[in-house]
């Protein structure tokens, strides 16, 4: 199963960037239910191994790695990098996931 996976212009130039300066040969995508609520989590982290079974993702001179159990919940999700006043940093969003969290725990 290939994942589907929309990146921004913004998340684009940032990981053109990142290529500039590697910290491993890979830079994996990790998605996890966050809670019992249903609420996705996601990491973005450096990687030096690939699996077999990893799907890979182009992005601007970096590679992508989604390992099987994430691909279902990145299915459909964008990418972005957004720098606001207070924060900055790479943003992944998914309309196919929920998007509140109803159990109270965060």
């Amino acid at each position: 199963m290939a994942v589907n996976v929309v990146i921004t212009p913004e998340a684009e130039k940032a990981f053109s960037e990142l290529s500039l300066d590697k910290r491993a040969d890979y830079v994996r995508i990790s998605a996890a239910q966050a809670c019992g609520c249903g609420r996705v989590g996601y990491q973005m982290q450096w990687e030096s191994d690939r699996s077999d079974n990893d799907e890979v993702v182009d992005a601007e001179g970096l590679t992508l790695l989604v390992d099987v159990e994430s691909l279902a919940l990145l299915d459909g999700s964008t990418i972005d990098y957004k720098k606001e006043d207070m924060s900055e940093g790479f943003f992944i969003s998914n309309p196919n996931s929920s998007m509140g969290c109803g159990c109270g725990g965060h």
